[in-house]
């Protein structure tokens, strides 16, 4: 039976069985900005030639599908250890299986999800890095147990968009309702037009709000800025970025 390995990726180095799946992996598929990720972890110049960049969910989904078919459900035998070892001293095996990388906790609005409705769960094994509204949190030093989490990401592919369960005009609402919100943005759904609804809605546009824009967490040009809705709408933002609105006082306890 064909293994699906999906791996979060991002903030974290790899342990001891995030190693054994990357260097026994037939294949590993990623994104192209997972791929510019990946290329900072030390296992990489060991299995690039076996990186496959897919920027389309559907693509990779049909990719795995194709290499079950043609495996016709088998895995290459990995039983004998070849003599090699790998960086860290493991004992490498033949190829086996295919993995996903996947930004941060793969089960979080991302694509473990879809590998779950698509496949058998004996097929696959998930391993979850940090999400990035967890380390979101932990960067503002807010706790995040009393947060709503939402995503307005939809996506990459926007002849492919997937449906979200809130869309950018039901912030005022749900911030009402919660008082601490996370956001999960795309470039359409931005901070900037974030804070316009925010500013422009009778529900918030008198409250005392605080936004946190969170930017490209993990990497070196990381950036947090902090400020009211309305100093926001005249900024622009690297992506990714997460998003995080607490109703005024909250981050002052």
């Amino acid at each position: 039976m064909t293994k699906i390995y999906v791996i979060g990726i991002g903030y974290k180095p790899f342990d001891k069985r995030q190693r054994e799946i990357i260097y026994n992996s037939e294949f590993i598929l990623s994104s192209s900005r997972l791929f510019e990720v990946f290329k900072g972890y030390e296992e990489f110049e060991k299995v690039k030639e076996r990186v496959l960049v897919i920027d389309n969910v559907d693509e990779t989904i049909n990719f795995i599908k194709s290499q079950i078919r043609t495996q016709g459900g088998l895995c290459p035998p990995c039983e004998i250890p070849l003599e090699e070892k790998g960086p860290m001293g493991e004992t490498m095996f033949p190829p086996c299986g295919i993995t996903v990388l996947a930004s941060g906790d793969p089960l979080f609005f991302g694509i473990g999800r879809r590998v779950i409705s698509e496949f058998r769960k004996d097929m696959m094994e998930i391993i979850p890095d940090l999400s990035s509204i967890q380390v979101a949190f932990s960067r503002i030093k807010e706790p995040w147990d009393n947060a709503f989490l939402m995503s307005l990401h939809k996506g990459p592919d926007p002849k492919k968009r997937r449906g979200l369960e809130y869309k950018i005009k039901d912030i005022p609402i749900l911030l009402e309702r919660h008082k601490k919100i996370a956001i999960l943005t795309d470039r359409e759904n931005n901070p900037t037009e974030i804070a316009k609804i925010l500013t422009s809605s009778p529900i918030t546009r008198n409250l005392s709000l605080i936004m946190f824009v969170c930017e490209r967490l993990g990497y070196l040009d990381e950036k947090i800025t902090k400020g009211p809705p309305e100093d926001i709408t005249d900024m622009s933002f690297s992506d990714p970025n997460v998003v995080i609105i607490l109703l005024g006082g909250l981050e002052e306890r």
